[in-house]
């Protein structure tokens, strides 16, 4: 029996938000702007695979059968995944409405502010009308982001998103309000991206007022450079970091992990997800 762990599938929800718009002739716009580019998927959420499914018959009678393990690469998802289960499944709505706008026409609002105005109809059925603007700021270099959402036959007008995006998308943050239900802040989101080396960055900080874990992290880079492609850090509290570095598409990798391992070395896994010495 093959056996996977959950990763982020958020990614794949997004990529089919995003289709090209064209932009619509400005009326009533004596600054003559044009509407900002919507902030990309890449922006806030992480597009790796190489944590989440394998080929591999990972299961612990297989490893009894062959001699082999995969205990490294496990160990790497299962940390990640904490994020996932704890942290994005509260961003899944917010962050499908927000990517819904790539489907839509802004229109200029004044005050350097564009609108777009939708309904965002999710997968269970749930209906939502949301409003998103985006306004120039900062000589037209920044664009200040507010995302307000009201659900059919439930609430109304809640702040979901906030942001402030580099007009050149070269970073961005942005603030998740936990759910209507709970209005306080809930992740920050920390973004850069430098086109010419083709790298990123992306954190999301754990920001509730008041939680244990206020101000633990996940990191995710994307590195042109070294041995691996990609990387991700899990600051946990105190001095509980765990590193990974990979490879996409290839999947190998290796994790660092103290707190866990009981030393300050590398532990690595093939293409096959199989534990390999370093």
């Amino acid at each position: 029996m093959k056996k996977s762990i959950l990763f982020l599938a958020l990614f794949a929800i997004l990529f089919s938000f995003q289709s090209c718009v064209k932009e619509p002739a400005l009326v009533d716009n004596p600054e003559n702007l044009t509407a900002p580019d919507l902030p990309p998927a890449t922006m806030y959420s992480i597009p790796t695979a190489a944590l989440s499914n394998t080929d591999s018959d990972t299961s612990a009678a297989t490893a009894m059968t062959t001699g082999v393990t995969y205990h490294n690469w496990i160990h790497a998802g299962l940390n990640v995944l904490y994020w996932n289960t704890v942290v994005f499944v509260n961003m899944v709505t917010p962050t499908a409405a927000f990517g819904e706008a790539f489907n839509h026409t802004p229109v200029y609002i004044g005050n350097s502010t564009f609108e777009w105005s939708y309904t965002y109809n999710a997968p269970n059925g749930d209906s939502y009308e949301v409003i998103l603007t985006g306004q120039y700021i900062n000589n037209t270099e920044e664009v200040d982001w507010v995302m307000t959402v009201s659900k059919a036959g439930g609430f109304q007008d809640f702040e979901w998103y906030t942001g402030t995006v580099a007009t050149n998308l070269t970073y961005g943050e942005f603030i998740l309000n936990r759910n209507p239900n709970n209005s306080q802040p809930f992740v920050q989101i920390n973004s850069t991206r430098d086109f010419s080396n083709v790298s990123a960055t992306t954190r999301f900080t754990n920001i509730i007022p008041g939680d244990n874990g206020n101000g633990n992290y996940l990191e995710y880079r994307v590195e042109t450079n070294g041995q691996f492609n990609r990387a991700l850090d899990v600051q946990g509290n105190g001095n509980n970091l765990l590193e990974i570095q990979l490879n996409e598409p290839g999947r190998d990798g290796r994790v660092k992990h103290p707190q866990h391992f009981g030393d300050d070395d590398w532990h690595c896994w093939d293409t096959n997800q199989i534990d390999i010495d370093c």
